[in-house]
């Protein structure tokens, strides 16, 4: 080695560890703000791509469509087709039946253990003949709960595999062997009693219902969502299966044609994250090294380089990644794991890891970039002259002869650390821009009118008639409307209760459409004269009531879903073979007059109407049959009178067993769980970021207070009271918060503001609201937080004597 070299490597490395032993509470700082930065960025990633993982799991154990309404035959046929991995024959009984407190249904699956899982055996064997069963143990240890002499089921030597248990089959009680257990994680409002293929064929209750085929297809990795669907439907019509009996495996539909939404989510909270930890982790070194100024330049009187200073504060950036970045990783997957054990995958813990390393280390050593260069510009002139508390071109003027007061001072310290506070104030600052705009969102959210989107656009309740899609019937509510529960009698009854404000009816009239093959079910709608905005659509075709009733002809809207179902679009002139039942069977031949790519929301129904015809033809198809199917029924003063009138109404229907009752107190209820989960998601990232603030501000001002000693003990030693110097620490304190809480409360308002404007396009559920309560707790946090750190550390300085503060040396 020459004279001119030196090998210093490690003793770079033992002044950088040296530096971050010194100054704990900065390194602290700055370690923590990577570790959340990390621990976040991985934790989510991790979720997201935990929660991917674990769908896939469970989509490979699924079917890929549903075949409805199809024979033994047909199910065996599509099993044997090579398009076909699996078809399993399937059927479900909708009859609930009673067993003290615990309901419970019949279900046949003709496999269970095959690549379409459809439940798991816990203990013994899938049933084989009529008279055995496999249970649930929830459902064993509810009907050993319930077991008494009277019991209509009896259950006996407590529920063990090959014990008997009797059970109502809906024509009378049966006896059944237990030749298997299932073991589910989560409770059931209805229990699943699993019967054999004989008992799905021969007993009363489920021969009449028809197969469905659970199909798994051949050859889907990487298969385009349109080859999916057109292989779903040509394999249906292979098999003389119609249309409308195809049901597509709509998760495994998604995740054919799934977006990288869920990484840009993960890349937006990524750059946020990561921007704050910088800036946080700029100021912090950019302090520490204002701080070290004498310190660096009698490093480089003794020979270090420029180049040498830039690498001691670089290799203080990676001592920091190297304890901070390790531990959030850990921690990141340990908190994944914990929220979502079924989507862990040790490569994808690996691929985040290695990502998220790289992206922190980049950010830390792009952020001390800035402060590695400037401590290399230090000359020993500069250190000889720094007091250690300086900033370049930092200084302040007494002209003017100003008095020496508490907050004189306080601004001529504000005055001379000027880049340091406004460093501060950004950090903080953007943290007060994301929580307003978070803030503003939480409380513009309006949780009724969110509800109210749909059916209760105009009432508070909804009645109508208690049908099962997953057993539809030829013509949907069509019987029911014969009978007509729903009558103008009832409406009188309904409008008698006290405080109902008023009752609105929805009508339409069920009919089945021929189309291309395809046979399905559809309401029809009923316009009158009236209904001018229907008349005003921008439609391809002549959709004026004149012609409408004059033709016998119909108005499509929306059609995109029902071209999809029969492979065609629907063209002005073409007709449709319709058939319907007023009592006995019909079929007639309808125009399409006009077809329209929007529609009108119904102010009865609160949806939108897209297969419409006059009243008049409405009335010469169904001649006097009662149209109506549901009410939509409204309160005066919801909030003191809602709850009597929905008991009211209970009461009023009990006697019929064809009418459901829905109401807005519901339905709030149960959009309250995902409306608490998204404002506590948006809280929760806008507190990270400010918690990095926080961060900042703290370390700025216990490493100003300790940069200051011996400046205030001087203070406190030519007659400065300790009240004084308090007034003083306080004026600093307001003079540091006022700049951010300017900026958040005008800046930050401003983009709540438009942020709701904008977003209220899509969502007529936001209003803006000013969020008072949280501006209040977040001024009151900005104000009291300094003055507490500032008071904190000064009751610490004076646990040591006046004399020894002042000879304090940093």
């Amino acid at each position: 080695m020459g004279l001119n070299k030196n090998n210093n490597r490690r003793l770079l490395f033992r002044l950088a560890k040296n530096n971050l032993l010194s100054k704990k509470l900065s390194a602290f700082f700055s370690a923590l703000s990577i570790l959340l930065a990390v621990l976040l960025v991985s934790t989510l990633s991790l979720y997201l791509m935990g929660y991917h993982f674990a769908e896939q799991q469970i989509l490979e154990k699924m079917q890929h469509v549903i075949y409805m309404d199809v024979t033994a035959e047909q199910v065996e046929e599509l099993g044997n087709d090579e398009r076909a991995q699996l078809s399993i024959p399937y059927k479900f009984s909708e009859t609930d039946f009673q067993a003290g407190d615990a309901k419970y249904h019949y279900t046949f699956f003709g496999s269970h253990d095959a690549a379409i899982e459809t439940y798991q055996l816990a203990e013994g064997a899938a049933p084989e003949k009529y008279n055995e069963i496999v249970v649930d143990r929830a459902f064993v240890e509810a009907l050993d709960k319930a077991a008494d002499p009277d019991s209509a089921a009896a259950l006996e030597n407590g529920g063990r595999i090959g014990s008997s248990v009797t059970l109502d089959t809906g024509n009378g009680m049966e006896e059944f062997v237990i030749t298997g257990l299932t073991e589910k994680a989560f409770p059931s409002s209805s229990y699943s009693v699993y019967v054999s293929r004989e008992f799905a064929e021969k007993s009363d209750l489920m021969k009449q219902i028809p197969y469905e085929a659970l199909v798994r297809l051949r050859d889907t990795d990487g298969m385009p969502y349109t080859e999916f669907t057109t292989l779903i439907y040509q394999l249906a019509a292979d098999h003389g299966i119609s249309r409308p009996d195809v049901n597509p495996n709509g998760k495994f539909g998604e995740s054919l044609q799934k977006g990288n939404s869920g990484l840009y989510v993960v890349f937006f909270v990524a750059v946020l994250l990561f921007f704050a930890g910088g800036l946080v982790i700029y100021s912090i070194f950019y302090f520490s090294v204002m701080s070290r100024v004498r310190q660096i330049g009698q490093f480089q009187t003794i020979g270090m380089t420029p180049v040498q200073v830039r690498k001691m504060i670089r290799r203080e950036g990676w001592l920091l990644s190297a304890v901070s970045i390790p531990t959030g990783l850990l921690l990141g997957g340990i908190i994944a794991y914990i929220l979502l054990p079924s989507g862990w995958n040790w490569k994808n813990y690996g691929i985040i890891c290695l990502l998220a390393a790289a992206a922190a280390s980049f950010i830390v050593q792009f952020s001390i970039r800035r402060p590695a260069s400037f401590a290399a510009k230090i000359t020993p002139v500069d250190a000889a002259k720094s007091t250690g508390n300086d900033e370049a071109g930092g200084h302040f003027s007494l002209s003017r002869r100003r008095p020496l007061s508490p907050y004189t001072l306080a601004r001529l310290e504000n005055r001379s650390s000027r880049k340091k506070w406004w460093l501060t104030t950004a950090s903080l600052a953007l943290g007060g821009l994301l929580f307003m705009a978070a803030s503003t969102w939480n409380a513009s959210w309006d949780k009724e009118a969110f509800s109210r989107q749909d059916f209760f656009r105009n009432g508070e309740y909804v009645l109508s008639y208690l049908y099962s899609h997953t057993s539809p019937k030829t013509y949907g509510i069509t019987d029911m409307q014969l009978i007509g529960h729903l009558s103008e009698e009832l409406e009188q009854r309904i409008r008698q209760i006290p405080h109902v404000k008023d009752v609105q009816t929805a009508r339409a009239a069920t009919g089945v459409i021929e189309r291309n093959g395809s046979t399905f079910t559809q309401p029809f709608y009923p316009l009158t004269e009236n209904d001018t905005e229907y008349f005003q659509l921008d439609a391809e075709g002549n959709n004026t009531y004149e012609y409408l009733a004059e033709h016998d002809a119909i108005l499509i809207t929306r059609p995109e879903l029902y071209e999809q179902l029969t492979g065609a679009s629907f063209v002005p002139g073409e007709m449709l073979t319709v058939r319907y039942f007023d009592g006995e069977e019909h079929q007639i031949e309808l125009e399409v007059a006009a077809v329209a790519s929007e529609s009108v929301a119904d102010p009865a129904s609160g949806g939108e109407d897209e297969f419409c015809m006059t009243d008049v033809t409405m009335k010469k198809l169904w001649k006097n049959m009662n149209t109506a199917y549901h009410f939509t029924i409204s309160a005066e003063d919801y909030e003191k009178n809602g709850l009597q009138i929905e008991e009211d109404l209970r009461e009023l229907i009990s006697g019929y067993d064809d009418l459901s009752l829905s109401t807005l107190r519901e339905q709030m209820q149960e959009d309250s769980v995902s409306i608490r989960a998204n404002q506590t998601q948006i809280y929760g990232l806008s507190l990270f970021i400010i918690l990095f603030s926080l961060f900042n501000l703290v370390n700025t001002l216990i490493g100003s207070f300790a940069s200051r000693k011996k400046e205030l003990s001087m203070l406190e030693s030519v007659g400065m009271e300790q009240k004084q110097l308090r007034r003083m620490l306080l004026w600093e304190s307001l003079l540091l918060a006022l700049p951010n809480l300017v900026i958040t409360l005008t800046a930050g308002s401003l983009a709540g503001f438009g942020l709701i404007r904008y977003m209220s396009r899509t969502a007529p559920y936001l209003h803006y609201r000013f969020p008072f309560a949280a501006v209040g707790l977040y001024i009151a946090a900005m104000v009291l937080l300094p003055m507490a750190v500032s008071y904190g550390c000064l009751k610490e300085q004076d646990r040591t004597s006046l004399v020894e503060r002042i000879k304090y040396q940093d």
